[in-house]
């Protein structure tokens, strides 16, 4: 079975400087070491609406929380996080 890990928002200009910037965190997979990484940016996503508290994006669901973090820059924000087997 697939769920996801270690998700977080990050602000950058390229799906490159998102990736570092969330690696810069040393954020790791929690129970596989061959996880995939999946990089998301709010602002390409056609469903995604800023002005929800809550969205969808990737296989993740976006609780009030990580839409308020969101919502400081939306047009540079990107939600990453780690789909792990278990």
């Amino acid at each position: 079975m697939t769920h996801t890990t270690g998700t977080r928002v990050v602000f950058a200009d390229s799906q490159e400087e998102a990736k570092k910037e969330y690696e810069a965190l040393c954020v790791q997979p929690e129970h596989d070491a061959q996880a995939k990484m999946d990089i998301c940016k709010c602002s390409e996503e056609e469903d995604f609406d800023f002005d929800s508290p809550f969205n969808l994006i990737g296989e993740v669901s976006l609780s009030p929380e990580y839409m308020e973090l969101v919502n400081k820059d939306p047009q540079r924000a990107y939600v990453i996080y780690y789909l792990e087997e278990a």
